[in-house]
């Protein structure tokens, strides 16, 4: 699939299913997994949690040592295509958040209700036929109740908040509150101008990583460090801290993806 897709579509990035990495884990290396055994923490922690590449690597290699997987083919297969599952190797990737095929599998399941396997062609695609025209129709009464109803706010009501929910899809929104609400435990603990960039350190009131955010006088653009924009298409609190910071009361156009 992999090579098929770098040729037939070479501006798209392949990224590989978590779920059945996590599956491949426990065929490959159940027999290093024993009682009270921190194998699989640590293991999911380099594919879920760790943002910087130092600390995915020093992770990383203390797991290989403590058990001693240094001769691991398939381990050591999957560390040299790290940047296709490791979550501080797909930041800057757009991925719409997706880390799995869920979407395909939930789809495999729909159609497998309707499939006997004494079913001839015909019948096949007469139940598949089915299974697209009821998606469809949910997609339909989605897009309908979307255009209907606005979401509810569970914040106290901004113009920012305003703006996007009028803006946004129920589901995106629900994301971007999430954000919103981050961003009102966020401080900025100092800022740095230049002629035309500002630089301000962002972190939460109760402690967590420092993130650096850019803001650009010119275009009124911003770019924060852990990229949340760039790989799920949503402004991360960070970047909402530093608009709110400098008076911009509406999610700017160019970051309201189509």
């Amino acid at each position: 699939m992999a090579a098929a897709l770098s040729i037939v579509m070479p501006e798209t990035f392949h990224g590989l299913c978590t779920f059945h990495i996590r599956r491949n884990f426990m065929k490959h290396l159940g027999n290093h997994y024993k009682e009270n055994s921190n194998l699989p923490y640590m293991f999911g922690a380099c594919m879920y949690e760790f943002e910087e590449v130092e600390q995915f690597n020093r992770v990383w290699e203390a797991m290989v040592k403590k058990h001693n997987l240094e001769n691991n083919e398939w381990l050591s297969g999957l560390y040299r295509i790290r940047d296709k599952w490791a979550r501080c190797m797909m930041k800057e990737r757009w991925t719409a958040g997706m880390r799995s095929t869920q979407l395909s599998e939930s789809l495999n399941a729909a159609i497998k209700n309707h499939l006997k396997l004494d079913h001839d062609l015909v019948q096949f695609f007469r139940h598949f036929n089915s299974v697209v025209d009821e998606k469809r129709h949910n997609e339909l009464i989605a897009e309908y109740e979307m255009r209907q109803k606005l979401p509810m706010v569970g914040l106290r009501q901004t113009p920012m908040l305003v703006h996007a929910s009028e803006t946004y899809s129920p589901t995106v929104f629900v994301a971007f509150q999430n954000e919103y609400g981050e961003s009102t435990t966020m401080v900025i603990l100092r800022q740095q101008d230049a002629a035309m960039f500002v630089e301000f350190v962002v972190m939460r009131y109760d402690g967590g990583p420092e993130r650096i955010v850019v803001f650009n006088r010119n275009d009124l653009s911003v770019r924060c460090s852990c990229k949340k924009y760039e790989n799920e298409g949503i402004l991360c609190g960070h970047a909402l801290k530093v608009f709110d910071t400098v008076g911009i009361k509406i999610i700017p156009p160019e970051y309201i993806k189509r």
